[in-house]
């Protein structure tokens, strides 16, 4: 390794160079693979090699390449270079805003300002530090955004609070989405992060109250001021919440019960209740699991039988309920949703509470229902329930019997013998680090041309089956991995290795997937070879996904049917 004078001027990153110039990450490895002209770091001691910034502009220069660079690039490049951290250079930027921090920084700043809204100046620099951080958007945020929104349409500036705020993402998501707001609240453990989380919600919202506490919210007492919105995406799997320490009796989020050390998200969701000013609602994503666990069931039972849990939104994507939440109230129903019209079902739901409604992806159930031995909540139970009629059994059917026929035409390769063979391997590290692929997590992530969706790639699940299979980047989930090739390799041959060499976990989770896939080693083979064998696995693996739709849909007609026939609104023609 060498690390040459980085100090004469802004270093950058090669996934800085790629933002910069407009292109995919594989695009840069190749330029430095590629061209014998390529500078050479002066830093690669580093994780993520450093490039000297003018170097690389010469070189995309001679070349006629354009390399799209703001002054707030320059300020970031600076910064990062003279911080130890990405978190201590944002750190620079919140306090030069307020007014706290270095003044030459401030002064950048303020010409900054003269191009561009203060707002969006933060929210770059915030996202240049995630990008060096190698972290980004948490999961699940824009679905929590839209319910808040919906569920406080009806009242104007109204004060929001998040009890685990991290840097402002959720409460900067609703405050875009309901428009000024009273109040701006939230309370984190890290100071760093609530300093960063104030600075930004000042920006977005300027009239109103802003503040971001330091501390574990549930450890602390509740405090005094309520709201009309209180939102929380909170830590999963958190074992020790705090409840036990509450002060029995006296402290109001036990109005409930005390939630186990086996449930801590329910000592989340207790504690948004107790924060709630009359009217007010609490949005909160839990575990899908939190709604039918036995260890939960008094505490759910409690909440429906006081009518504070008034509605339950399944969110597949991100594997997680969101949770709406009131003050004690009468109510006899508690609406579940898949997502799709929760916005209509809400508004129909809220005029009319003990009305029965029933939409193309929303229900309510009665809470007598409810009451069993395990007081399950979880919305897909009750939504396959729902009575179908004879004529969306008959559309069903329809469909399920022409996919079967086409599976019945589906072409299957021939296959012959042949001898093992020992051709020379490579690992998909090699081919990653040489521009052949891209590997990349899923959760929709869009790629350099800005369509999560058009990419055809190879899918990895560490947790969940199938293992390997194709499809599209945008279908991939937030516990998935996507490997995406360029021409030179074909992707149903990398999807065929992956099949048959990938390591599996000795627990089926998803620490050190990347690891794994990384290890795989790939036999070296003519192109025409490999789109040879890789057809051939292809047209194996479609036909399995065509399979495994058709068994879905017959799972839903199953019971779609039963549900229909019990209720009496399907019947059976001789």
């Amino acid at each position: 390794m060498t690390t040459r004078d980085a100090s004469s001027g802004e270093t950058i990153t090669l996934t800085d160079l790629a933002r910069l110039s407009g292109v995919g990450r594989n695009a840069v490895s190749n330029w430095r693979r590629r061209e014998p002209d390529f500078p050479s770091p002066v830093d690669e001691s580093a994780r993520r090699p450093r490039f000297a910034l003018h170097e690389l502009e010469q070189w995309a220069e001679r070349h006629g390449r354009a390399l799209h660079i703001t002054g707030a690039d320059r300020l970031w490049f600076a910064l990062a270079g003279t911080h130890p951290t990405a978190e201590a250079a944002l750190g620079a930027v919140a306090a030069a805003f307020d007014g706290s921090g270095e003044p030459a920084i401030a002064k950048e700043l303020k010409d900054l300002r003269r191009e561009t809204p203060a707002s969006a100046l933060f929210e770059f620099f915030i996202e240049r530090a995630r990008e060096a951080a190698g972290t980004g958007v948490p999961p699940g945020i824009a679905p929590l955004a839209d319910i808040a929104a919906v569920v406080t349409a009806g009242t104007p500036t109204p004060a929001v609070h998040d009890p685990a705020c991290d840097e402002g993402d959720l409460l900067a998501e609703v405050a875009r989405r309901t428009g000024p707001c009273r109040v701006l609240s939230g309370h984190d453990l890290s100071a760093s992060r609530a300093a960063i989380a104030e600075q930004r919600l000042r920006l977005l919202d300027e009239g109103a109250e802003v503040t971001a506490r330091v501390g574990d919210s549930l450890l602390q007492p509740v405090p005094a001021e309520r709201y009309d919105l209180v939102v929380c995406d909170p830590p999963f799997n958190v074992k020790d919440g705090g409840a036990n320490q509450y002060a029995v009796g006296d402290d109001p989020r036990l109005a409930y019960g005390t939630p186990p050390r086996t449930e801590p998200e329910l000592a989340w969701a207790l504690h948004c209740v107790a924060l709630l000013a009359p009217g007010g609602h609490a949005v909160v994503r839990m575990p899908a699991q939190v709604a039918h666990r036995r260890t939960g069931r008094r505490i759910r039972s409690e909440l429906l039988r006081w009518g504070a849990l008034r509605a339950v939104v399944d969110s597949p994507e991100a594997k997680a309920h969101i949770w709406i939440l009131a003050p004690c109230g009468e109510t006899t129903q508690l609406l579940v949703s898949g997502g799709g019209d929760f916005a209509e079902a809400w508004q129909s739901f809220t005029a009319a509470p003990d009305a029965p409604l029933a939409t193309a992806d929303s229900t309510t159930v009665p809470l007598m229902r409810l009451w069993d031995e395990d007081v399950d909540i979880s919305p897909a139970v009750y939504l396959a329930s729902a009575a179908a009629d004879a004529a969306s059994l008959a559309e069903s059917v329809a469909g399920l019997g022409g996919r079967l026929n086409e599976l019945a035409r589906h072409p299957l390769p021939r296959f012959g013998t042949g001898t093992e063979e020992s051709a020379p391997e490579t690992s998909l590290a090699d081919l990653e680090r040489d521009g052949h692929l891209i590997i990349a997590p899923g959760g929709g992530a869009e790629p350099a041309s800005g369509k999560a969706g058009d990419v055809k790639c190879v899918i990895v699940d560490p947790v969940g089956e199938p293992q390997v299979r194709l499809g599209w980047r945008g279908e991939a989930t937030e516990t998935q991995w996507t490997v995406s090739c360029e021409p030179t390799v074909d992707l149903g041959w990398i999807a065929a290795a992956l099949a048959a060499r990938l390591p599996t976990a000795a627990k089926r989770t998803a620490t050190g997937a990347k690891r794994r896939l990384l290890s795989v080693k790939i036999p070296r083979l003519t192109l025409a070879d490999q789109q040879r064998r890789g057809a051939a696995y292809a047209a194996l693996e479609d036909l399995r996904a065509a399979l495994a739709q058709a068994e879905a849909e017959a799972e839903a007609l199953a019971a779609e049917a039963a549900a229909g026939l019990v209720a009496g609104t399907a019947t059976v023609e001789d």
